[in-house]
């Protein structure tokens, strides 16, 4: 389910947005559902309070019964509205009939931005204290739990955490064009593993005999999950499991390493190609700069020197109209929740 309710500067959003082509900070006093659609989050200045099922429900069925006419359209990026530099953002997700199937599409509502904020601050002082950013990834991504029956693997994730700068931690998001170091896939007809060799790229085919085993040492590796939090810079491991990958059960990078490495070692070889530095970056050979802070590499918990390199120029991904952030390759924005595109 999405839905965005959110009290808004108009010309602090306005100002921004003609400035510099996007919002560097979205400061709008909002609340939003969290990214498993059951968890809502209540976000003012930056810092973002748990709201629990049961209040959060209960906010929308109020806001939803005080808005006014509902339309299609999204919020215009203007400075005043009705002679006022303050107005509500109401948007919410519904199933619409169209022709023979049903889909969902976000409609947009009018509403009293006083009286939104009442609400606003009436359901922080019933909200927890703000989370910080371990807490807050932790909210926003908690592990799935694996089925007792068989598991529909997906795939086994090694690799490394960035953070892009100005970013909050809260948020998972792949920042250079490959950080992959190991990725085991379960495909449709056969399985694959891609490790990350030196400066070379070596796909396995994995023997549907081996399928079974696989699916038990992953239930072992999950019986001790990780938490999502990730420093900048660190491993991460995970596993996806379900109808197109949609659970996710963060694990210890080392185990999920030596796991696929194990694959690896029963596979057989399909196919090695050097890494193509125009699309991926060596593991170990990090540029620098790269405009978003850099980052730098770490085996195991000891970080080691990255020497200097040249990074592509990398053109500029689609920005959301709400907050500014990069939206590229995604329906809802990982930073506010909008809909990319509404």
């Amino acid at each position: 389910m999405y839905i965005y309710i959110a009290y808004r500067d108009l010309i602090f959003h306005y100002s921004q947005n003609s400035a510099f082509g996007g919002v560097p900070v979205n400061n709008d006093y909002r609340f939003t559902v969290a990214n498993d659609g059951i968890k809502y989050l209540l976000t003012k200045n930056g810092a973002s309070c748990a709201v629990s099922k049961e209040d959060g429900d209960r906010f929308i069925e109020e806001v939803m019964k005080r808005c006014g006419g509902e339309h299609p359209g999204y919020f215009p990026l203007i400075p005043s509205l009705n002679g006022k530099d303050t107005a509500a953002v109401i948007e919410k997700e519904r199933e619409v009939e169209l022709g023979n199937h049903t889909m969902k599409q976000t409609f947009y509502y009018d509403m009293d931005d006083e009286v939104l904020l009442q609400m606003l601050d009436s359901l922080k002082e019933r909200s927890g204290a703000p989370m910080d950013e371990r807490a807050l990834m932790n909210y926003n991504y908690p592990n799935s739990v694996l089925p007792e029956e068989d598991i529909e693997l997906d795939s086994i994730y090694h690799g490394i955490y960035c953070k892009p700068e100005n970013k909050s931690n809260s948020v998972i998001q792949t920042v250079f064009p490959d950080k992959r170091s190991s990725c085991f896939r379960q495909g449709k007809d056969h399985a694959t593993v891609v490790i990350r060799e030196g400066d070379n790229k070596v796909t396995y085919y994995v023997p549907a005999d081996l399928i079974p085993e696989i699916k038990e040492k992953v239930r072992t590796l999950c019986s001790n999950p990780a938490e999502a939090y990730v420093e900048h810079g660190e491993w991460e491991g995970f596993i996806r499991f379900g109808k197109n990958g949609e659970n996710r059960i963060f694990t210890d990078p080392d185990k999920t390493l030596e796991l696929l490495k194990d694959i690896v070692s029963k596979s057989e070889v399909r196919s090695t190609e050097a890494v193509d530095t125009k699309k991926y970056y060596p593991v170990g050979k990090v540029p620098a700069s790269t405009g978003l802070g850099g980052f730098f590499t770490m085996t195991g918990a000891a970080p080691f020197a990255a020497g200097p390199a040249t990074a592509p120029a990398q053109p500029a991904g689609p920005k959301c109209i709400c907050c500014g952030a990069d939206v590229t390759g995604m329906k809802f924005c990982s930073e506010c929740g909008k809909q990319v595109g509404g």
